[in-house]
């Protein structure tokens, strides 16, 4: 990874995102990695050594089970150690990012380009508005997966180009983040929740082999909801 500096990158500015929201069997998380064009995944939530900006697969699917087991084990996840991975960014180019000083052997990572950011997902419920909100956080908000966003519009503030980088088809990170949409499409589903018994589907979706054990999340009756 180069190193630089925000004076000579610019600052990537984005806007008009897109956002796929679901909780995912660790299997299926496995598959969709699996599915997607070659791509890294980088730390870009807390200083790091220029030996650990990247995350291998494999670390991150250890801590997506440990997630997911929790889970399914009727006990909420402590998300303080998951951060760095799941608040991480994927890019199938590494010159999309790049590593500043920001004291003696320790840098950033930031983005000069669109990545697919990644954030924990959470959501709560309110039955006077019969409504979903996600990415709320507070004590009381239903821990769900993971959310994958990425910008329709950006630029870097040294010249103010505006980039319509979802149109660009041959760009690696647009291909990269249109098979996830893709694979989402086809092995998830809006979440069927019943909220005191009335049905009811959220936005944010569930895998579909992971139906059984989501009924047993252990932060749904807060919310009086059921699947």
């Amino acid at each position: 990874m180069r190193l630089s500096h925000p004076k000579v990158e610019g600052v990537l500015q984005a806007s008009k995102w897109l956002s796929h929201r679901a909780l995912l069997d660790s299997g299926e998380m496995q598959s969709l990695l699996t599915s997607l064009p070659p791509f890294s995944i980088y730390n870009v939530s807390e200083l790091v050594d220029l030996q650990n900006f990247r995350i291998s697969i494999e670390d991150f699917l250890v801590r997506y089970v440990d997630y997911i087991t929790t889970i399914k084990a009727g006990l909420v996840p402590d998300e303080t150690f998951l951060k760095p991975y799941f608040s991480a960014a994927f890019s199938a180019r590494p010159q999309s990012l790049y590593a500043m000083k920001v004291k003696e052997g320790k840098y950033i990572v930031k983005p000069i380009e669109p990545v697919v950011q990644l954030s924990l997902h959470h959501f709560t419920f309110s039955h006077d508005q019969e409504a979903f909100h996600s990415m709320v956080h507070s004590k009381n908000a239903v821990t769900w997966g993971l959310q994958f966003s990425y910008p329709q519009l950006y630029s870097n503030s040294l010249t103010n180009d505006l980039v319509e980088v979802y149109k660009d088809r041959e760009n690696p990170n647009t291909k990269l983040f249109q098979t996830l949409a893709k694979w989402m499409r086809a092995h998830t589903t809006p979440t069927p929740f019943l909220v005191e018994g009335k049905p009811l589907n959220a936005t944010f979706r569930l895998g579909k082999r992971s139906h059984v054990w989501a009924k047993l999340h252990p932060q749904l009756e807060h919310f009086r909801l059921t699947l």
